[in-house]
């Protein structure tokens, strides 16, 4: 039968296929917002990796955990013994005058000078050789257990002097060798020694290391012993050495002391000092009176030469002496009444007039009179200022010599102090020599040591390692560490997509729905799960899902044909499209769900079809059926399934060809939704042409399973091609980890709806009431891209159609 057959039984008028409906592709501006939230420290996202990582950690942790018990038992337990030793600050006193030599140390520097002896090479030679250590398997176990014995170690430390017959060379080998032991020795002794200053204390604690209790305990005293006994011997010898230097000392200083005496009177005599203080006191004196003197006429010299001044710049008449002058003031109240007749007198006279020359003539007389007695009082203080000077020079040439003779004085003073100044340093040194030399003599012998025991080693009871509880403590955190670490970076190494939020916020793609993972007792049997058992909580996602998909594309007037595929496989497309598909036939739409998988198709061993012997989608697409031979009915009411049929050599191109898109187009007229499983999208063109010819894409992605890369190229795919991807289904979603204390809530939620009696009409209305309440976000929030439209603008969903196949 052919297609014109087919259009029989097809209801008359072909529905539109494609819509124009826009990408769910995000815009360049809505990727770059959405991709600065991957810059950001997601706390729960890290803790979410914990727990899905939470087996490595423990397993690591128990790893470290057990290797830490058993090296902690298989190691040696070794015993720490510790005495206290307490120093005083001030050392003896060799001299009187130390002080001014040697700076007193402090605190600090004097205890960790003490730290260094107590652990010097010398000190612990000798309690090595004092306890014989190089016998003990104690003390040289390490070297033991190396393949050294301790007769070797002994053989190497026999005294290296050689026989006459003996080479230079073997001489030197013997020498190298006792050093080398020696060196080890050493360096055993100091890994087992600790000593250790007391905070703010001249205390020192000193604590040896061993396996055996006595030794530690042995060692310690020994190290106090011999530490105080080697302090004793530095500081007697110390003592003989130092008073045998005064000797010599008292000696020399004696020698110069004669001779600085000797100095200090020949240059007394020569200077002609008998008593030197005298002296000078009446240089002084006089050289004061002189200074003093000096600096009364130079203020006086000042003063008379700036009153000349002003006299010689402002006039006479100005100046205080001469306007206090009773003279001068009489003159002119004589000067001021006779001009006063005489300008009166020219009032009524003429000059020439005798009264007005009478008058005249005495106002003359009295003028030369003013000027006769200012002169005299100018001539005054110049006379003064020219005293004063004279005076004041005389004076300075007075200072001048008198200071010369002080000075002069002084040096020789200032000589003859030095002379005697050194006489008296010499006969002090002189004298203090000689005293402490009696000291010296008198304290020879005695207990000069600064050094005083507080505790002596007890003998250790405790093991001081290993610290059991320590190092378990240790591994617990190390362990934890390098568990957590691990659990990092394989998860930085997994490019699987690790959350919803994942896929919506970095690939921009929708969420359409989100099924969990199926329980124990449905595995095996989920492909037709939403019939058998309508109550189990993946049966109420996928019909949330499908609600979610009516929704979403109600604007556009519903999406007729949709393609389910995923990036690769084993992710249930084909399960998801088996029961989606018995999900939209449960609600009343006419459903026909075309395998498309020509691939490795698996839809007809769920309805248990013979493909070989009916045929399917290849044959049809080689024209070797018609569309009645292909479709058939399920057994469920609405629901028609056409096989993929044999499996072709030329999947991509007979999906590609032209009789696919009419046989599709017949298809579309006839049914309300033809949902096609699809093969998966990576390395095949199949899913690019099945994208090219329906009017929605849906893709099923598993969180952690679903690669990024393949993700992102899927994407890029229906970008590129303009493909209409409504979304995707999150598939095997495991609630009880993702969601915590949600997921009781999503089971608790779904159980009392899902009791009813199963109805599509029940069912549905369950739905969507939980839809509105619990899923918001699907319809405000994150809506899906390509057809969706706001909450308040969604109409119902599409009235199931009363329509019979005409093939049965």
């Amino acid at each position: 039968m052919n297609e014109k057959c087919y259009t029989g039984f097809i209801s008359s008028g072909l529905r539109p296929l494609f819509h124009s409906k826009q990408s769910a592709i995000p815009s360049m501006e809505t990727s770059n917002a959405l991709s600065q939230a991957e810059d950001e420290i997601d706390l729960w996202g890290c803790l979410e990796v914990l727990a899905r990582r939470k087996w490595l950690i423990c397993g690591v942790l128990f790893a470290v955990f057990v290797s830490t018990v058993i090296f902690t038992l298989a190691m040696t337990p070794f015993y720490k013994a510790t005495g206290k030793l307490e120093f005083t600050l001030q050392s003896p006193r060799v001299t009187k005058f130390e002080d001014m030599v040697v700076p007193q140390a402090q605190t600090r520097e004097f205890m960790n000078t003490q730290t260094r002896l107590l652990a010097s090479d010398s000190l612990a030679w000798r309690v090595i050789e004092t306890l014989d250590l190089v016998r003990s398997p104690h003390f040289n176990t390490k070297y033991v257990a190396d393949g050294e014995t301790s007769e070797g170690l002994q053989a190497g430390l026999r005294d290296t002097t050689g026989g006459a017959s003996g080479s230079g060379n073997d001489e030197l080998d013997r020498r190298v060798r006792k050093a080398e032991v020696q060196q080890r020795l050493l360096k055993v002794f100091s890994e087992s020694l600790e000593v250790k200053a007391e905070r703010d204390t001249t205390i020192l604690n000193l604590a040896f290391s061993s396996s055996d209790p006595a030794q530690a305990q042995e060692v310690v005293n020994t190290l106090i012993g011999s530490f105080i006994a080697w302090q004793l011997d530095k500081k007697v010898g110390a003592a003989g050495l130092a008073n045998e230097q005064l000797h010599k000392q008292v000696e020399v200083a004696r020698v110069r002391l004669e001779k600085s005496e000797s100095e200090l009177n020949a240059f007394a005599q020569k200077a002609g000092i008998v008593s030197l203080d005298s002296r000078m006191n009446l240089v002084y004196k006089e050289l004061e009176e002189i200074n003093a003197a000096l600096a009364q006429i130079h203020a006086q010299r000042l003063s008379r030469e700036a009153l000349d001044a002003q006299a010689r710049e402002v006039g006479v008449s100005a100046l205080p002496m001469v306007i206090d002058n009773l003279l001068i003031q009489e003159l002119r109240r004589q000067y001021v009444q006779l001009v006063s007749q005489y300008e009166e007198k020219l009032v009524v006279f003429k000059p020439d007039y005798p009264e007005a020359r009478r008058l005249k003539a005495r106002l003359d007389d009295v003028a030369s009179k003013i000027d006769t007695e200012e002169g005299r009082i100018l001539a005054g203080i110049r006379n003064d200022y020219l005293v004063a000077l004279k005076n004041e020079e005389s004076l300075r040439v007075q200072a001048d010599l008198a200071k010369t003779r002080a000075l002069d004085l002084n040096d020789r003073a200032t000589q003859y102090k030095i002379l005697e100044r050194e006489v008296e340093t010499n006969k002090d040194i002189h004298q203090s020599l000689l005293q402490r030399g009696k000291e010296i003599d008198a304290t020879a012998g005695t207990d000069i040591s600064n050094v005083q025991v507080v505790d002596h080693a007890l003998l250790p009871v405790k093991s001081d390692r290993p610290r059991i509880i320590f190092n378990l403590l240790l591994a617990v955190g190390i362990g934890l560490l390098l568990g957590v670490a691990a659990a990092f970076v394989l998860e930085f190494l997994d490019n699987t997509v690790k959350s919803i939020d994942e896929i919506t916020d970095r690939f921009g793609i929708g969420i359409l729905g989100v099924l969990p993972e199926a329980e124990e007792r449905f595995r095996g049997r989920l492909d037709r799960l939403v019939v058998s058992d309508p109550r189990s909580g993946f049966s109420e996602a996928i019909r949330t899902a499908r609600v979610s998909i009516q929704l979403s594309t109600a604007a556009e007037g519903g999406t007729r044909t949709l393609l389910i595929t995923s990036t690769a496989e084993g992710e249930g497309k084909s399960t998801i499209a088996v029961n989606m598909a018995l999900a939209f036939a449960a609600a009343g739409d006419r459903v026909l769900l075309i395998d498309a998988d020509l691939r490795r198709p698996r839809l007809h061993k769920v309805f248990e079809v013979d493909a070989s012997e009916v045929g399917g989608l290849s044959e049809l697409l080689i024209a070797s059926k018609s569309l009645a031979d292909v479709v058939r009915a399920t057994g469920y009411e609405n629901l028609f399934f056409m096989p993929a049929g044999s499996v072709p050599p030329n999947p991509a191109e007979l999906l590609a060809s032209e009789r696919m898109r009419r046989n599709l187009d017949l298809l579309v007229a006839d049914f309300d939704r033809i949902i096609i499983d699809g093969p998966p999208s990576v390395g095949f063109a199949d899913v690019l042409v099945l994208s090219s010819l329906v009017s929605g894409v849906i893709l099923v992605s598993t969180i952690g399973r679903t690669h990024r890369q393949a993700l992102r190229m899927f994407r890029r795919s229906l970008l590129n091609i303009n493909a209409p991807l409504l979304g995707t289904l999150v598939n095997r979603l495991d609630v009880h980890r993702r969601f915590g204390d949600y997921s009781k809530y999503y089971k608790d939620y779904y159980h009392p709806y899902a009791c009813a009696d199963g109805s599509p009409e029940t069912v549905q209305g369950c739905i969507r009431k939980w839809l509105k309440h619990a899923c918001g976000f699907l319809l405000s929030g994150r809506r899906p891209q390509g057809g969706s439209v706001p909450r308040e603008k969604m109409p119902g969903a599409k009235q199931p159609k009363n329509r019979v196949h005409k093939t049965q």
